[in-house]
C-alpha cells in the first residue's frame, strides 16, 4: 500500500490485544438490552418477513427492510437486531446486517485487508459506491485512479478492489480508496514484469496517456516511453493523430533501465520498413511519379512512395542550365516525372534527374558542333579557374583560363571578360558521358609562337631596357627578349649604350619556348646574317682574275 495507508509494519501490534479492544468496541456499538440473534423465516408476503425469533411469538419484518426483493424462503434462518423496552422486543433485519458489515470493515481496516464496492452513482467530489451489501461509502475524484479519471458517471456499475481510508461507525463514515488497491497492485505487477521483460522483446500494452513528445504504454504494472519518433517511419506530426488513451499496441522494447526503471519503446520497427526491397521496387532507369516535399538551395526533395524521398540535385534539373536555382523553376506541393538514377538500401538514399526524362540534347551535340567549330556564345558566370558560357541550345561549357591567351597569363577572368559578353570561341573537346564541353578564346587566333619560329625575322619597338637586355614588342601583347650580348655587333657592358624605349629594330629569333611563353631574339645574329649575305652578294658582282693575268702582274 501506499503512503496514504498508515504503514502495515508500524500497525503489528499483539493481536491478541487488538482483537481484544476490537470485541470490547463492538459490544460498545450495540445496547446492553439489545443484541444480535438468528431467527427463523415462516413465511414470506406483501406485507414483509414473518419471522420466529424463538419465544413462541412470531413477528413481522417490514417489506420496505428488504428494498425491492426479498431474495430469503420458509425455513432459513437469518440475522435480526433485537431491542427490548420493558417487556417488548423490537427486530430489525437491516440493522443487524448494517452491525454485522461495520464489524466486517473494521476488522478488514484493522488487518489492512482490501474490501469490494460497487459504484451507486456521481457525487460532488467523487462517487457513491455500495459494499457489504448494504453500506453506501464515498470514494472521493483523486481516490478513484492512479490517473485523474474525467468522467466519473461512466463508472456507475462498476465494481472495485478498495482500501478503507476511514471508518466511523458512530457517525456512518465511510470513505474508500480504490487508487491505493491499484497502486499495490500496480507495484507487485511492476516487480514481475521488470523482472521478465528484456531489451528486444515484441509485448502488447495499453496506451496509458498521450503528450506532445511521446506516448506512454503500460506493459502489465510498469510503464514504457513510447517516443514520436518511434510510431511510425512517416514523420508524425502529433501523436494523438496515431494513437488513442485505451488503444492497445504492440511495441518493441528497445532499452531497459532497471535502476531508474525506465523502458524506451518502439512501434514502427514492428512496421514494414519503407525502403524494404526498394532496388526491386525502383530499379535505376525508372520514370516514376513524386511530390516535392521540400527545396533547397541544392536541389529539392521529391516524394516517390509513402515514406520514401529520393534527392533531386540541381544539376539534374535542366540540360540548359548546369547548377539552376530550384525555387525559381520548382514548387513545394508539385507532382513531377523523374527518373531513378542512382539506389542504395544500405544509406537509404536515391538519387533522381528531372531533366533526363526529357530529350538529351548531348547526344546530337557533336553533330552540331563538331570539334573545332567556331560559334557564338554567351559568358554566363566567372570563376577562378575561368569562364562557363552558354551555346544558343542552352547548354554550358567552360573556357579554361589557360584557353585566355596565348602570350599573357591570366591571373583573374574578369580581366578579359564579364558576365553577358557575347564571344566567338572554337569547340575544343564534347565529352557527352560526362555532360561536358570545352572551348577556346585563344583558338581564334594562331599560336604565335608557332608563327615565329627560330630563326624567323622580325621586327617592333623596343618597351623596356635595363643593363643587361631589352624587351622588344613584336605584336600586341607578344615580346620577344633581347639578351645583352645579342644587343650589337660590338661588345658593350651595357644594353642601354646601344638601344632605348621606342627604338625601331629588326632582329632574328634565337629560341621559342610555347610553354614558357618565351620568345628569344638576337638583333647581333640579324645583322651578321644581313652582313654575310652583303658580302656574298658584293662578291658576286666583282669577276674573278684569269691565272695569266695574274703573272702579268
Amino acid at each position: 500500500m501506499t503512503a496514504d495507508i498508515e504503514d502495515i509494519e508500524s500497525q503489528e501490534i499483539d493481536m491478541a490485544t487488538a482483537l481484544a479492544e476490537h470485541e470490547a468496541a463492538s459490544k460498545a456499538a450495540i445496547p446492553e438490552n439489545a443484541s444480535i440473534v438468528m431467527a427463523k423465516v415462516i413465511s414470506i408476503s406483501d406485507e414483509g418477513v414473518m419471522v420466529d425469533i424463538g419465544e413462541k411469538k412470531e413477528t413481522l419484518l417490514p417489506r420496505q427492510e428488504f428494498g425491492k426483493a426479498i431474495a430469503f424462503t420458509a425455513g432459513e434462518s437469518i440475522p435480526v437486531y433485537m431491542s427490548r423496552n420493558g417487556g417488548n422486543a423490537r427486530i430489525s433485519w437491516r440493522k443487524a446486517v448494517e452491525q454485522m458489515a461495520w464489524e466486517h470493515i473494521e476488522q478488514t481496516k484493522l488487518r489492512n485487508l482490501p474490501i469490494s464496492a460497487t459504484v451507486q452513482g456521481e457525487t460532488k467530489g467523487g462517487l457513491i459506491v455500495e459494499c457489504e451489501g448494504i453500506l453506501n461509502a464515498f470514494m472521493p475524484a483523486s481516490h478513484v485512479d492512479v490517473r485523474p479519471v474525467k468522467d466519473l458517471k461512466s463508472l456507475k456499475g462498476k465494481v472495485f478492489q478498495t482500501y478503507i481510508v476511514e471508518a466511523e461507525r458512530g457517525k456512518g463514515k465511510l470513505v474508500l480508496s480504490h487508487k491505493l488497491w491499484l497502486s499495490e497492485e500496480n507495484q507487485k505487477k511492476k516487480t514481475e514484469t521488470m523482472a521478465l521483460l528484456k531489451e528486444g522483446d515484441i509485448r502488447k500494452g495499453v496506451v496509458t496517456g498521450i503528450t506532445s513528445f511521446g506516448a506512454f504504454v503500460d506493459l502489465g504494472g510498469i510503464e514504457g516511453l513510447l517516443h514520436i519518433g518511434e510510431l511510425e517511419w512517416a514523420h508524425t506530426k502529433k501523436v494523438s493523430d496515431v494513437l488513442k488513451a485505451g488503444q492497445e499496441i504492440e511495441v518493441k522494447i528497445l532499452k531497459i533501465d532497471k535502476e531508474a526503471e525506465k523502458i524506451s519503446l518502439s512501434r514502427r520497427e514492428l512496421l514494414p520498413h519503407p525502403w524494404d526491397k526498394i532496388e526491386e521496387r525502383f530499379p535505376v532507369g525508372t520514370a516514376v511519379s513524386g511530390k516535392i516535399t521540400s527545396l533547397t538551395d541544392f536541389g529539392c526533395f521529391v516524394e516517390i512512395a509513402p515514406n520514401v524521398e529520393g534527392l533531386l540535385h540541381a544539376s539534374e534539373i535542366s540540360w540548359k542550365e548546369a547548377n539552376p536555382k530550384p525555387k525559381s523553376i520548382l514548387k513545394n506541393g508539385q507532382t513531377i516525372q523523374v527518373k531513378i538514377i542512382s539506389v542504395s538500401r544500405d544509406k537509404e538514399k536515391i538519387s533522381l534527374s528531372l531533366k533526363r526524362t526529357q530529350e538529351n540534347p548531348w547526344d546530337t551535340l557533336r553533330k552540331t558542333y563538331p570539334t573545332g567549330s567556331v560559334i557564338k556564345v554567351t559568358v554566363t558566370n566567372l570563376v577562378p579557374f575561368g569562364a562557363f558560357a552558354r551555346l544558343p541550345n542552352g547548354i554550358e561549357g567552360l573556357i579554361h583560363i589557360s584557353d585566355f591567351s596565348w602570350v599573357k597569363r591570366i591571373a583573374q577572368p574578369q580581366d578579359v571578360l564579364k558576365s553577358g559578353d557575347e564571344i566567338e570561341v572554337k569547340v575544343l573537346e564534347i565529352n557527352p558521358d560526362k555532360e561536358k564541353i570545352a572551348f577556346g578564346l585563344k583558338q581564334m587566333k594562331q599560336n604565335p609562337y608557332e608563327t615565329y619560329k627560330k630563326g624567323a625575322h622580325v621586327s617592333g619597338k623596343i618597351t623596356q631596357v635595363t643593363d643587361q637586355g631589352a624587351l622588344m614588342e613584336i605584336e600586341k601583347d607578344l615580346e620577344g627578349y633581347i639578351p645583352l650580348s645579342e644587343t650589337s655587333m660590338e661588345k658593350v657592358d651595357s644594353a642601354k649604350k646601344v638601344l632605348k624605349e621606342g627604338d625601331l629594330v629588326e632582329a632574328k629569333v634565337m629560341n621559342v619556348d610555347p610553354k614558357e611563353r618565351k620568345l628569344q631574339v638576337s638583333i647581333r645574329q640579324l645583322d651578321q646574317e644581313l652582313q654575310r649575305q652583303a658580302v656574298k652578294k658584293y662578291s658576286a658582282k666583282i669577276p674573278r682574275p684569269k691565272l695569266g693575268e695574274l703573272f702579268d702582274s
